[in-house]
């Protein structure tokens, strides 16, 4: 359905059960089709409403990230790097390998389908309580994404969509260019 997924292998506890990480990625990796059970898949490993980053988002709109990540990116991949777990937290370093085939929404604007291949790197810190992810907290290298798909575009251009795009503006509200350069 979403193209290639590559399943993360189970790391089987003492029980021969699946981890809750190897849960969440195996959820973020293959969300059910059906919306129903994709909502409730989302509810066996998250508190419904949960905080990310602050945010108070509901099992609805986990499932509607999860099919937004899928319509940006095919041939999914996702590459734990390193896990701390403590009582109540789990640190994860993740390492996301993907091909771009749908647009990427950005805070800096579109990015159309390129067909590039892209690696994410992204931090979390997950809050757990009752067997259930309660809050996230989490940061990517969403930069490092920009330059690695628009870095092939026509020199001096990018295919960020120009109209979509915020300019940079220093902290007096002008643009950085038109602000006096100091020594």
């Amino acid at each position: 359905m979403y193209g290639s997924l590559v399943a993360v292998p189970a790391s089987p506890g003492t029980s021969g059960m699946p981890t809750l990480i190897d849960r969440i990625l195996g959820l973020w990796l293959e969300p059910p089709a059906d919306p129903a059970a994709a909502e409730a898949a989302f509810r066996a490993i998250y508190a419904d409403p949960l905080s990310v980053n602050d945010a108070v988002l509901t099992a609805a709109d986990l499932v509607r990230r999860a099919r937004a990540l899928h319509r940006t990116y095919a041939d999914l991949r996702i590459e734990p790097v390193e896990t701390i777990e403590t009582p109540g937290r789990i640190v994860l370093g993740l390492r996301m390998h993907a091909r771009q085939v749908g647009p990427l929404e950005t805070p800096l604007g579109t990015v159309p389908a390129t067909g590039g291949a892209v690696r994410l790197r992204t931090v979390e810190i997950l809050t757990v309580e009752d067997g259930l992810v309660t809050a996230v907290w989490m940061a990517a290298d969403e930069l490092d994404v920009l330059r690695q798909l628009t870095a092939g575009g026509p020199a001096g251009g990018h295919v960020i969509d120009p109209d979509k795009t915020v300019e940079i503006r220093s902290r007096t509200g002008l643009p950085r260019a038109a602000l006096p350069r100091t020594r």
